[in-house]
């Protein structure tokens, strides 16, 4: 394979890459709640370099650009926009760093998407089923054949009990590994807000953080450069094919 295919290649490769991300993204335009994954790129150097038997700026043929690589896709924690939905079991959080806790298979996982129901035992639960929990660490639960009132600091009151949904905030974003279904687990400890920093909105979600214009032209963006790395593949392709058979003619 000529070195120019190769860089053909790995072009087309981390560009096909970056398409799938923003597709995903696209897709969760209309989740509440999504933060946008980034693709994230970096040139490599030669395979000579990075295999030890160069050494970069020698100014030699193997002193050159080994393409574009992929790296891990990380994840953008801008806020979204806050929209009313009437709806008394949503909730929307008003700063970007906290986060509502989530029972998942045993496990407390994060989420800002409080688009939350409570289910036929009265448990107030995630789309996905999985349990809110409260500022005692505990699900949220209340008898669903009686009225109950929401207050604005996110509680739920019924009968005089007065349950209020924990918030927590990582020690940092980028502590927070995404683990699908809008959720996150943090890699250290986290933290309860206190009630006095809580800020939320009853009978609210937080839309997508996902820009639809700007999305649309990146992905517009990656499927040209795709496609242009694999017209310069056919031409390399070809043009190698044609000195070959030359080759042939005069052999």
């Amino acid at each position: 394979m000529t070195y120019g295919l190769y860089l053909s290649a790995a072009g087309a490769n981390v560009q096909s890459h970056r398409l799938e991300v923003l597709s995903h993204n696209m897709a969760n335009i209309n989740t509440p709640g999504f933060k946008p994954h980034m693709a994230v790129l970096q040139s490599r150097a030669s395979q000579a370099i990075e295999d030890g038997t160069a050494q970069a700026g020698s100014g030699t043929v193997d002193d050159i650009s080994g393409g574009v690589g992929i790296k891990p896709t990380v994840t953008q924690f801008s806020q979204g926009a806050v929209r009313q939905t009437g709806s008394r079991t949503d909730f929307a959080i008003n700063d970007g760093d906290s986060f509502f806790a989530i029972e998942h298979n045993g496990k407390q996982l994060l989420s800002r998407s409080g688009n939350f129901q409570f289910d036929s035992r009265g448990t107030l639960v995630t789309p996905n089923g999985d349990a809110v929990k409260s500022v005692n660490g505990g699900p949220i639960t209340i008898n669903p054949a009686l009225s109950y009132e929401v207050s604005d600091d996110g509680a739920i009151v019924q009968g005089g009990a007065r349950q209020q949904i924990m918030l927590v905030k990582p020690r940092a974003l980028g502590d927070l590994s995404r683990v699908g279904e809008n959720l996150f687990e943090s890699l250290t400890p986290v933290s309860e807000v206190p009630n006095n920093k809580r800020s939320m909105v009853n009978g609210a979600l937080e839309s997508s953080a996902v820009e639809p214009t700007g999305a649309m032209m990146q992905l517009i963006e990656a499927s040209r450069v795709y496609e242009a790395n694999i017209r310069m593949i056919q031409t390399q392709d070809d043009s190698t094919g044609q000195l070959i058979s030359r080759m042939l003619r005069q052999s």
